[in-house]
């Protein structure tokens, strides 16, 4: 995984994280443990899916199974 990588997926994460706040009326504290223990976190983290490169909605859509 090159740097650039590493950089956007860190970039997703704090983008979806911000974005389950917003629709979840979680804490940020919580927002990030929801997502560091759900299963779409593999999937965010591998780049290989391609997913750190979607905006931050589709992320969440995709996060809360609204997108197949």
């Amino acid at each position: 995984m090159s740097s650039e990588q590493k950089q956007l997926i860190e970039f997703s994460i704090q983008d979806l994280t911000a974005e389950i706040v917003r629709h979840e009326n979680k804490s940020p504290e919580d927002a990030m443990d929801v997502l560091y223990h759900s299963p779409f976190f593999s999937k965010l983290t591998d780049p290989d899916t391609g997913l750190y490169r979607e905006s931050a909605e589709y992320l969440y859509h995709c996060f809360s199974g609204k997108v197949s």
